[in-house]
């Protein structure tokens, strides 16, 4: 099996764009649907942010897994060096426990070392251990306890 880790970006978002109807869909584009989609396709703005990143993993020509990353510089410090946020990681089902989730994380392990941050922080939700057990496995420790509250 061939795969490459890739950074998202406007010339490779369509792959991305059917990778995550795949998500939701539970089936891949037909090869027509994907041809419409490109044609009706919006690039978001915040592909464009410089703190915001998104790296895929493509395997046999088709993206099947991505983690998205946000920089947050952190005001008060002398050299304003903050966090790496781990925002979305995600892996097509038939894909999972294969060590793609794992390079994933080293990708934003890689960006943060690269950015000169002080860490990574993420969250992970407690209806989904196994994300708990994937990042114990990459090294990650629980630090305390947090909500995660949202307003929509």
């Amino acid at each position: 099996m061939d795969y490459k880790l890739i950074q998202v970006g406007q010339d490779n978002y369509h792959h991305f764009d059917d990778m995550v109807y795949w998500r939701i869909n539970g089936r891949e584009r037909s090869h027509q649907d994907k041809l419409e989609s490109i044609k009706n396709l919006i690039i978001p703005k915040a592909l464009f942010n410089e703190n915001f990143y998104v790296y895929a993993i493509e395997i046999d020509n088709r993206f099947a897994g991505w983690i998205s990353l946000i920089y947050l510089p952190k005001v008060g410090r002398k050299d304003f060096n903050g966090f790496v946020y781990v925002d979305e990681l995600w892996v097509q089902e038939s894909f999972r426990r294969m060590g793609f989730a794992k390079l994933l994380m080293k990708q934003a392990e890689e960006l943060s070392s690269r950015l000169d941050t002080v860490g990574i922080r993420l969250g992970v939700n407690v209806n989904n251990p196994g994300a708990k057990v994937l990042y114990e496995a990459c090294g990650y420790e629980t630090t305390g306890q947090a909500y995660t509250m949202e307003k929509r």
